[in-house]
């Protein structure tokens, strides 16, 4: 393994060093010169062929012409061979062709450039027709009237052709002011109002030595070639109009979308953002990203959207940067019905190379393949010539592509990482899409902007930067310590949490723990309950002990200078409860009277009544308040006991939030917690409920006019993958807008309350169906229930309903992670149950990988129809419908 890592880094390096000196001795060749006249003149003697290569690089492209000009370069590319003052219509082409050579010519955004290859023996007949269609072309009426047409039926072909016609809508909506917005061959209408007096003096102006570049490059004599070069171009006369400044592009701000339709059979898109010019720092990391996302069969997008999820039957990534600000490009064919997933599945792998890295593999392939590839290209001396004019035009130093492939062979997976923070956000994201007519309803009032606006790297730096913010720590006895600083408002939260709770009682103690925990706040060894009121109230605190079916603890918060005292008081509250006799009684009372007001809580009575009946082993059928019994029972040597049993030192996490500093909060729990003794925690052995094989009813009756239900089955515990699914099945079912409040309350009118239930816990949780419904509707409540769940199972959810869900899951949870209380909350709970501190991070990652596959397979494994748990309450002798 090591030996294989060796070698792979010894190539590695060997290739770049041979790139390095390959691009070195090329350049020993090159003779550079500026005539009098501004003519810059490149020649490069190569005589590995008998070939030369000549071209004329024009500092001019469609960029630099006004709206009113769209198109007059690519019109005069058309223009520059159609003959001369001693050469006519076709001449030019039709000797170059009858000596084996090419001649040619391509306009860009910001240069255009004209060319001949040709046998290197008649290189100087070549130069010649080249110098002289730069320098004395007339631009024959008749021939421009036939070029006119040309070009009009060009533009006519390009909106039949899907790719040319997405790119210009893309660039269209990435560039509001910067003429890079048009395409550079022109409207019809620019095309049609262009005038043989206007392309002269268009080209009169600008087709000048002082904006060109002249480039030889193959089998000649060098010395040979300038004098004849200075001879071909001594009478080309400069000019020195300003060109102007281009109209700079404004930082985008804000998502944009746009959707077209046309008769095609693919849907075509394109997902684009800005990225900096040619020349920039970053572009060689943007490079190496758009390889490593889309450059070829071993990239991550072809890999994993085409071939794994099967999203997109074609799909690639580029980077554009000419001479200005240029754009990332994501472009994928695919049909319309995937288009979301596809965008989805796109950018989870954008997210995932800044969240992992890139492996050193990818970082080995992507530098071979950006370096070999400038290799390739000097196969040819037009190759060569080209990479000449084009890094004299973009850089104005042909040695910059040196340097390129230097800062490329130096790249490390931060750098790229770097670039995609720096350049990939929501609010400079288009989205582009191009699709067949009759597939129009599926965009009909769709947006992509809340798919688009969560995969927000900002908020993954945000999240980063939270988790610099944290500090987790394990005091030497145990004691779990969780500290993150929130300094945006003078407030601070401190919990302390154990397992404990429902989970860890008996029939003979049920309640204990939320009686214990009320008991907390009630008295000290030092202070009574009055005294502790009074002190939290002159702190502007809320403090409160908490339990549930799974833990307990104290919970205080209150304004950040009085973090001394109340760190003393939370510390004095757990080390030394009181406990004290009347204090209890006076707490027993309240806590009976709660039991029996429960009884006029038909929906909580009949969740006690479900789970008595699904639990039939494990502790959580019981009630968290316990029963009169129960509590009648309990005394203060109970509490104490049962204190002294789980509030230790390894069952503790004790978490701060708020307006802190992380170095001084932990020196103060050391002081505070560090000395208490370990005493060890053994917590008791939960027998393993196993899902029912037959369905069980279970009733009861009140004296009420209305009817409660819940219809529901075992479910998945809190560490169980099968948790995030079935709250995205939760979620689609519950609400307004969820399927079940449709069909059962909307449409058939059963239910004036009703939702979908999903309650993992650390053991088995349960999900089912809740209604309140009107005692004459109760069977047919039920039988429709039912029928709706048998469809659900049949059909499963529809990929709307997935994706709603979603939202709602990572809005609602993001929603909630807004006060110090809810952080302390969560990050102490979560490193409670054994799920880390940093589940928050992962989670809204964890609902989004959520497949349609796995909605199915947790409808299937806990939605048995042959054996569900339902429980009843409801008014005696009341008819059905």
């Amino acid at each position: 393994m090591k030996r294989n890592r060796f070698y792979k880094v010894f190539f590695t390096t060997l290739i770049f060093i041979l790139l390095i000196a390959s691009f070195s001795v090329s350049k020993e060749g090159v003779r550079q010169f500026t005539m009098e006249n501004g003519l810059k003149v490149i020649l490069e003697e190569n005589r590995n062929n008998p070939v030369v290569s000549l071209q004329i690089w024009v500092k001019v492209g469609s960029a630099d012409e006004d709206d009113e000009e769209a198109g007059m370069c690519h019109f005069i590319e058309h223009m520059i061979f159609k003959g001369t003052e001693k050469r006519k219509v076709r001449e030019m082409a039709k000797e170059i062709e009858s000596l084996g050579g090419y001649i040619n010519a391509y306009t860009s955004y910001d240069q255009t450039v004209f060319y001949i290859t040709i046998a290197s023996r008649y290189a100087y007949k070549a130069l010649d027709i080249l110098a002289d269609a730069i320098q004395n072309s007339v631009f024959d009426k008749d021939e421009l009237e036939k070029e006119r047409e040309v070009i009009l039926e060009e533009i006519r072909m390009g909106e039949d052709d899907p790719s040319r016609r997405i790119f210009r809508q893309t660039m269209a909506v990435l560039f509001e002011k910067h003429p890079y917005r048009r395409p550079i061959i022109g409207y019809e209408k620019t095309i049609k109002s262009i005038t043989r007096e206007r392309m002269i003096s268009f080209f009169k102006k600008w087709y000048v030595p002082n904006r060109m570049a002249f480039i030889s490059v193959g089998d000649f004599d060098i010395d040979e070639m300038e004098k004849r070069v200075r001879e071909a171009f001594k009478g080309f006369k400069p000019s020195h109009n300003d060109i102007g400044q281009r109209m700079k592009e404004p930082e985008k701000k804000s998502y944009q979308e746009v959707i077209s339709y046309g008769q095609f059979k693919e849907t075509y898109l394109q997902i684009a953002f800005p990225i900096p010019n040619a020349t920039h720092e970053d572009t060689p990391a943007l490079d190496a990203l758009s390889s490593i996302l889309g450059g070829g069969e071993s990239s991550r997008l072809v890999q994993r959207v085409k071939l794994e999820k099967g999203l997109v039957n074609s799909i690639s990534s580029s980077s554009f940067t000419p001479k200005d600000s240029g754009a990332f490009f994501i472009e994928a064919t695919l049909s319309a019905e995937n288009t979301e997933k596809a965008i989805g599945a796109i950018l989870d792998e954008i997210v995932k190379i800044h969240t992992e890295g890139i492996t050193s593999d990818e970082l080995y392939r992507v530098k071979v393949n950006i370096e070999s590839d400038r290799i390739y290209d000097r196969q040819t001396v037009q190759g060569q010539a080209r990479k000449l004019g084009y890094y004299e035009l973009i850089s104005g130093d042909i040695n910059f592509e040196k340097e390129y492939i230097k800062k490329v062979g130096l790249l490390e997976s931060n750098d790229i990482k770097k670039a995609l923070e720096k350049y990939f956000k929501p609010s400079r994201i288009v989205v582009s899409i191009l699709s067949p007519q009759e597939k129009g309803d599926l965009f009909k009032d769709k947006s992509f902007k809340e798919l688009v606006e969560r995969y927000n790297l900002e908020k993954v730096l945000s999240s980063k930067k939270e988790e610099e913010k944290i500090l987790r720590t394990v005091l030497d006895n145990g004691i779990r310590v969780i500290i993150k600083e929130n300094k945006s408002v003078p407030v601070v939260t401190i919990q302390a949490s154990f397992l404990g709770g429902v989970r860890f009682e008996n029939e003979a103690n049920n309640g204990i723990f939320r009686l214990m925990a009320t008991m907390l706040t009630k008295g000290t060894k030092r202070q009574k309950s009055l005294d502790i009121s009074k002190k939290v109230e002159r702190m502007a605190g809320s403090l409160s002990g908490f339990s549930g079916y799974n833990s307990f603890g104290l919970t205080f918060t209150f304004l950040s200078k009085h973090f001394e005292d109340a760190l003393s008081l939370f510390a004095e509250i757990l080390k030394e409860p009181a406990f004290e006799k009347d204090e209890l009684e006076k707490r027993k009372r309240l806590t009976i009277a709660a039991i029996r007001q429960q009884e006029d809580d038909l929906d909580r009575s009949v969740f006690r009544l479900f789970q008595k009946a699904l639990y039939e082993r494990h502790p959580y059928r019981m009630d968290p308040l316990g029963t009169i019994d129960s509590i009648e029972r309990l005394n203060e040597r109970d509490l104490m006991d049962c204190y002294k049993r789980y509030a230790v030192t390894e069952n503790m996490v004790l978490t701060v939030v708020g307006d802190v500093d992380k170095k001084e909060v932990l020196d103060a729990i050391k002081k505070e917690f560090g000395k208490i003794e370990r005493k060890g925690f053994m917590p008791p052995e939960l027998p393993i409920e196993l899902p029912s094989k037959k369905i069980k009813k279970v009733e009861d009756f009140k004296e009420k006019e209305q009817s409660h239900f819940v219809l529901g089955f075992l479910g998945p515990r809190l560490k169980d993958r099968d948790r995030y699914a079935i709250e995205v099945l939760d979620a689609s079912l519950s609400g307004q807008g969820g399927r079940l409040f449709y069909e059962l309350r909307d449409r058939e009118s059963l239910a004036y309350a009703l939702s979908f239930i999903a309650h993992a816990n650390l053991d088995q949780g349960y999900i089912g169906v809740y209604m309140g419904t009107y005692p004459a509707k109760l069977e047919r409540a039920i039988e429709s229930t039912l029928r709706e769940l048998r469809k659900i199972k049949d059909e499963g959810l529809t990929d709307e309903e997935i994706e709603r869900a979603k939202r709602y899951l990572i809005g609602n949870f993001e929603i909630g992670l807004q006060t110090n209380g809810s952080w302390a909350n969560t990050l102490s709970l979560d490193e409670l149950y054994s799920l880390g501190f940093d589940h928050y991070q992962r989670y809204p990652s964890e609902i989004q990988k959520v497949t349609k596959e796995d909605i199915n397979h947790v409808i299937e494994k806990y939605i048995n129809l042959d054996a569900y748990c339902l429980a009843i309450i409801r008014p005696k002798g009341i008819k059905k419908e």
